[in-house]
């Protein structure tokens, strides 16, 4: 099983079991994302939901191109 946590609405966290996510909606406020039978409403877009699922930073826009490293000091 693969958790992740993400931020609930109302203001909450939950702790999910990605594997068991079946789809997403989107919605006004957010993202309403089924789970079998059940189903959370998330304040993430999409986009925002995809790189929380994935591990990245909730606003990665990729433009970096680190692929989830970061860049220290150059030489």
């Amino acid at each position: 099983m693969r958790f992740v946590q993400i931020e609930m609405l109302p203001a909450g966290r939950a702790l999910v079991d990605i594997d068991k996510l079946t789809h997403a909606v989107p919605q006004d406020t957010g993202t309403r994302l089924f789970l079998g039978a059940q189903h959370l409403d998330v304040p993430h877009t999409l986009d925002e939901l995809e790189n929380v699922l994935a591990g990245r930073a909730r606003d990665d826009d990729g433009e970096q191109g680190s692929a989830g490293f970061q860049m220290r000091g150059r030489r």
